[in-house]
C-alpha cells in the first residue's frame, strides 16, 4: 500500500513539473478590490448605450433609436429557478476548474467573486475593463517556501545589501549537521529528503503578512519569477502549503457602430498550477426571454435551428454543439451522433427585436448552450461556453486505480475570446443572417458576390475501393475499380450532349489506391482504373466542355503508412495532452465505439506536416494537369495538436488553414470544401455536402436555412448527393428551399460489388439508372432557379409547419409545401411535397 502510494505521488508530482513547465507562461492570480464606487459607467456611440453598474457589474445595452434594452441579467427574482440556477443567473459569467484527479467545481461570479468585492474596473480609450478574481481569495505569495542554499543565493546575488539582511532575518538556514537541540531530525528529513546532502533556507512559520510583501518585492527584482515559486512547491510539497482555486477573468468592452464587442484575452486569465481553468460561460442570460415574451433563440444546429421561447420542452437535454464539432486531438471511446455546429452564431428575436452574437476569436473553443424555461428558471437562454485548458486521462492503471489528468500548457497568450454582440437593424433570423453575411464581406474581401447564373452542378465519381480479394487463395487489401479514368470520361462527354452547364466534377478514390487513400506524400495513379494516359484524357475532357475537375485529397487522417514513404509516426503526428499519438480505428455505426478488426487505423498529421502536404500536392498534380483541390476535411473537421515540443491550438490551427487556402486561391489553384464551416468558406469555389436541414436535437422545434442564406450569392453550395438521400423527396425540398445546386455521385460498377466493404455510402450510386433522372432534374432546376442562382435570398418564412417561403432579390418568390396535405398561398394551390415559383408582378 505504501508502495503504491509513493509511486502515485511520485506520478502526480511529475505531471505538476510538467503542467508548471508548460506554465512558463503562467501568471501568480491577482487579488482585485472595488473601490466602492456605485455611479454608474456609461459607453456610447451614436447607435447604443452600455450602462454598467459597479455594485453588481452587470450591463444594460440600449438601442439609441428604439430604446430597446437588452439586459446581461434578468430583473428579479425567479420563483421556479434552484439556487444554482440563480447563482448563475445573477452573474456575469461561471468558471469550471478541475484538479488532476479531474475533481472539480463551477463558480460563479456573482457568489465568488462580486459579492466578496474582488474586482475593479477602468476605462481605458472607450473600452470599460473589468478585472475579476474569482474563487479563494486567500492570497499566494511568491516567495520560496524553502529552498537550497545555493539556489537561494543565486537570487541574494541579485540583491541589495540591505534586503540580503531582511531576507535572512526572515528565513532559518538549516544544517543537518548542526542542529538545534530543540529540532526533530526525522521530521525535518521528511519535509526536505535534500537535507542530507545540502543546507536548506526555510521561511520561519511566523512571519507577519506585511514581511511578507516586502519579501515578494524584494525577490521579484532579485529575478524570482512565479514559475520559480511553482518549483519550489513542487520541490518541497509537504511545507509549499496547499493552493486553493482562484482565478482571475478579464472582460473588456466597448460599441462598435451597432455592436457591443466583448473581449476577454487570454494574457489576462490566471489561475493557480493545480487548479487549470477547463471551461468559462459567458453571459448566460444576456437577452434572455420571460414567460410573458415572445420570440425565439436561434442556434447553430446544422443549417439553423429556431427554439422557441416557452416550447414546454424543459424535460428535453439542453441544448450544447460544439462550434465546428468534436475536436479531434482530445480522446472520446465512441461516436453516436457527430454532431457540429459550421459557424459560430447564435441569436435571440425578443418582442419583434433581434440581437445576433457572432464568436468573432476564440470560436474553435467554443459550444452553444441553451435552454427553455419551465424547469429550472422562467427565461429561455442562450450562451457561449469555453474549453480553456484541454485534458487527457494519463494511463497508470499498473500503478494505481486512481484517475490522474494531464492538462496542456497555460494559454496562447497571443489569442483571446472575442463576441460581437449586434442589434439587427431586420428582426427575425433572416435580419439575423444579412448582418451574418455584411460582416463576413467586410471582414474577408475575397467573399464577393457571384456573377455567373445558371444551376451549379458537382458530380462525385468514386474510382476505386479497397477490398479483401484473394490470390491463390490468400487475402489481399486490394483496389476494387468501381469507375474507370475511360468510364468517367464518358460521363462528361454524356454531360456535355445534355448541355450541362457550369458542372464540377469530384473525382474520390482516383489514387494511391482507394477512396480511403495511403498518405499522400505521392501521387500514385490507379492501376485497375487505366493508364496515365487514359487519367490525362479525363482530364481533356473535362477542360475541352468548361468543367472543373477538384480531385478529392484527405490531407489530415494518414492511413496505410508504408516504408519510405516521406512520412515519420514520431516526428509528423499530432499528440494528445497526454503525450500519445493521435490515432485511432473509423467509429462503428452500430456500437458507436472503434472499429478496430475492419476498419484502417488513422493518425492525425500535425498541422505544419498538413501544410506541407498541400504543397507537395500541388505541384506534383500539375504535372497531371490538375489545377483544383477537393478539400476533404480541411473544412470539415479540426484538431489541436497538444504536442509539449510543437504545441499547435485549434484557433492556430484555423489559422494556418485559412493561410494556406487564401495562398491557393491567389495562385489560382481552385478550392472545394466537403461540409464547408465558414471559416473556410471564404475562399471556396464550391460546396458540397453543406448541412441543409438541423440535426435533430430535441429541444428544437424547426429547422431554418440560415447558413444558406448567408452564403447564397457568395459560395456555391450543394446539399447531400440527391441520389443518395435517405429521402429523396425531402432532401430535394430542402434543396429548393435552400437555394442550393444539385449534388450527384455516380459509378458504373453495380452496387452488388460493394458488398463485404465497408464503403456503404454508395449504395445508390449506379450511373445506368440516375444519369436520365438526373438530366430530367438539372433542366427542371435551370429552368424554375438557374437565375437565382447569383443573387441574394433576401426573405425566408414559415407560413405553416412544412410551408416555407423563399424570397430573392429581383422579388421571385418560391413557395415550398413538404407537408402531408396540400396548401393554399394566394389562391395557388400547392400539392403535398411540391413548389411553385411566384416570379416578380406575378398573381
Amino acid at each position: 500500500m505504501k508502495k503504491a502510494t509513493c509511486l502515485l505521488l511520485v506520478t502526480l508530482l511529475v505531471i505538476l513539473s510538467s503542467c508548471n513547465q508548460q506554465g512558463s507562461r503562467l501568471k501568480n492570480v491577482t487579488i482585485y478590490e472595488n473601490d466602492g464606487t456605485k455611479e454608474d459607467i456609461v459607453l456610447e456611440n451614436q447607435y447604443l448605450e452600455l450602462r454598467f453598474f459597479p455594485e453588481t457589474t452587470e450591463i444594460i445595452l440600449t438601442e439609441k433609436a428604439t430604446g430597446i434594452r437588452w439586459y446581461s441579467n434578468p430583473v428579479g427574482e425567479d420563483p421556479l429557478a434552484d439556487t444554482i440556477n440563480k447563482y448563475l443567473m445573477r452573474s456575469l459569467f461561471s468558471v469550471e476548474y478541475a484538479d488532476v484527479s479531474g475533481i472539480g467545481q463551477i463558480l460563479y461570479s456573482i457568489e465568488q467573486s462580486v459579492s466578496l468585492g474582488a474586482y475593479n474596473y477602468k476605462i481605458t480609450d472607450n473600452t470599460l475593463e473589468v478585472n475579476y478574481t474569482i474563487g479563494n481569495l486567500e492570497r499566494t505569495y511568491v516567495i520560496p517556501p524553502a529552498v537550497p542554499e545555493e539556489r537561494m543565493l543565486s537570487f541574494m546575488d541579485n540583491m541589495e545589501s540591505g534586503d540580503i539582511s531582511v531576507v535572512k532575518a526572515g528565513y532559518r538556514l538549516y544544517d543537518i549537521n548542526n542542529l538545534r537541540s530543540n529540532d526533530n531530525r526525522e521530521e525535518l528529513l521528511a519535509l526536505y529528503p535534500d537535507l542530507t546532502r545540502r543546507n536548506i533556507y526555510v521561511l520561519r512559520s511566523n512571519t507577519q503578512e506585511y514581511l511578507k510583501v516586502e519579501y515578494e518585492h524584494i525577490f521579484a527584482a532579485a529575478g524570482y519569477t512565479y514559475e520559480d515559486y511553482l518549483d519550489d512547491v513542487a520541490y518541497y510539497p509537504l511545507v509549499g502549503g496547499k493552493e486553493r482555486p482562484a482565478f482571475n477573468v478579464t472582460f473588456r468592452y466597448s460599441l462598435e457602430g451597432n455592436s457591443l464587442v466583448l473581449n476577454i484575452p487570454f494574457d489576462k486569465i490566471t489561475y493557480r498550477a493545480a487548479y487549470p481553468m477547463i471551461r468559462l460561460s459567458v453571459l448566460p442570460y444576456f437577452g434572455a426571454g420571460g414567460l410573458r415574451d415572445e420570440g425565439y433563440l436561434l442556434v447553430p444546429d446544422g443549417s439553423g435551428a429556431l427554439i422557441y421561447f416557452n416550447n414546454g420542452k424543459q424535460n428535453q437535454l439542453t441544448y450544447g454543439n460544439f462550434v465546428y464539432g468534436w475536436d479531434e486531438g482530445l480522446i472520446r471511446d465512441a461516436v453516436i451522433n457527430d454532431n457540429r455546429a459550421p459557424f459560430p452564431v447564435f441569436g435571440i428575436q425578443k418582442n419583434g427585436n433581434a440581437l445576433l452574437c457572432i464568436i468573432e476569436e476564440g470560436a474553435s473553443y467554443a459550444s452553444v448552450r441553451a435552454d427553455v424555461s419551465g424547469l429550472n428558471s422562467s427565461y429561455n437562454n442562450v450562451y457561449s461556453r469555453f474549453d480553456i485548458v484541454h485534458s487527457a486521462l494519463m494511463n497508470i492503471s499498473g500503478r494505481s486505480d486512481r484517475a490522474v489528468y494531464q492538462y496542456e500548457r497555460g494559454l496562447p497568450q497571443d489569442e483571446g475570446l472575442t463576441l460581437r454582440y449586434i442589434t439587427c437593424k431586420q428582426n427575425g433570423y433572416v435580419g439575423m443572417a444579412k448582418e451574418y453575411r455584411a460582416w463576413l464581406v467586410n471582414k474577408y474581401p475575397s467573399l464577393a458576390k457571384k456573377q455567373e447564373n445558371g444551376v451549379p452542378v458537382a458530380v462525385e465519381i468514386p474510382g476505386a475501393v479497397n477490398k479483401t480479394q484473394h490470390r491463390l487463395g490468400i487475402p489481399f487489401d486490394l483496389p476494387l475499380k468501381l469507375t474507370s479514368y475511360k468510364e468517367a470520361a464518358g460521363m462528361i462527354e454524356d454531360f456535355a450532349k445534355f448541355g450541362w452547364k457550369n458542372v464540377n466534377i469530384k473525382l474520390n478514390g482516383w489514387f494511391n489506391r482507394s477512396v480511403d487513400h495511403s498518405i499522400p506524400t505521392s501521387i500514385k495513379l490507379i492501376s485497375d482504373l487505366g493508364s496515365k494516359t487514359d487519367f490525362h484524357k479525363l482530364v481533356s475532357s473535362a477542360n475541352n466542355n468548361g468543367y472543373n475537375i477538384y480531385p478529392e485529397v484527405d490531407f489530415m487522417f494518414m492511413r496505410d503508412k508504408k516504408l519510405f514513404d516521406g512520412f515519420n509516426l514520431y516526428r509528423d503526428i499530432s499528440r494528445y495532452v497526454s503525450h500519445e499519438r493521435i490515432q485511432r480505428y473509423p467509429y462503428s455505426f452500430v456500437w458507436f465505439g472503434e472499429r478496430k478488426r475492419w476498419g484502417k487505423l488513422n493518425y492525425i498529421a500535425r498541422p505544419v506536416v498538413t501544410m506541407s502536404l498541400i504543397d507537395n500536392f500541388v505541384k506534383e498534380a500539375g504535372s497531371l494537369g490538375l489545377k483544383n483541390i477537393a478539400f476533404r476535411n480541411i473544412g470539415s473537421k479540426l484538431s489541436g495538436d497538444y504536442n509539449e515540443k510543437w504545441h499547435v491550438s485549434r484557433e492556430a490551427s484555423i489559422k494556418m488553414r485559412q493561410e494556406k487556402l487564401a495562398e491557393l486561391d491567389r495562385n489560382g489553384i481552385g478550392i472545394m470544401l466537403l461540409s464547408g464551416h465558414v471559416y473556410a468558406a471564404p475562399w471556396a469555389d464550391f460546396i458540397v455536402d453543406m448541412a441543409l436541414d438541423d440535426q435533430g436535437f430535441g429541444i428544437t422545434d424547426v429547422s431554418v436555412p440560415f447558413y444558406p442564406i448567408v452564403l447564397h450569392g457568395l459560395v456555391p453550395y450543394t446539399g447531400k448527393a440527391i441520389n443518395l438521400a435517405e429521402d429523396y423527396t425531402k432532401n430535394l425540398l430542402k434543396i429548393i428551399e435552400s437555394g442550393a445546386g444539385l449534388y450527384f455521385s455516380f459509378m458504373t460498377e453495380e452496387t452488388a460489388v460493394l458488398q463485404e466493404t465497408k464503403f456503404r455510402q454508395f449504395y445508390a450510386n449506379e450511373y445506368g439508372k440516375w444519369v436520365n433522372d438526373a438530366d430530367v432534374l438539372y433542366k427542371q432546376f435551370t429552368a424554375d432557379f438557374g437565375r437565382l442562382y447569383s443573387q441574394f435570398i433576401t426573405e425566408h418564412e414559415i407560413l405553416a409547419p412544412g410551408i416555407t417561403l423563399t424570397g430573392y432579390e429581383d422579388g421571385t418568390r418560391v413557395i415550398i409545401n413538404a407537408g402531408d396535405y396540400g396548401f393554399n398561398y394566394n389562391n395557388r394551390y400547392i400539392n403535398a411535397d411540391s413548389y411553385i415559383v411566384i416570379n416578380r408582378g406575378d398573381k
